[in-house]
């Protein structure tokens, strides 16, 4: 109920290790942690988007134990 501003900071970068650059490595992420996510029954059925299938703290976490940097702040903004 009252107005906040939340700032998320992703940054990536180029891994030597896969070859991959920063645009690539984050490209399809996405769609892997939710493919992931079905097969193991985490969300509901049916044709539902990401954003009300999953909660943001799950899909961040998802993210994270994948090796992504992932920083975010909230705070209230003054009336």
């Amino acid at each position: 109920g009252r107005a906040t501003e939340v700032m998320v900071d992703f940054i990536d970068y180029y891994d030597e290790g896969t070859g991959f650059t920063a645009m690539e490595r984050p490209t399809g992420w996405h769609a892997a942690i939710m493919a992931a996510m079905i097969a193991h029954r985490r969300v509901p059925t049916g044709v539902i988007p990401v954003e009300r299938a999953v909660p943001g703290e799950t899909f961040v976490a998802e993210l994270r134990r994948r090796g992504f940097q992932i920083r975010h702040q909230v705070k209230p903004l003054d009336s």
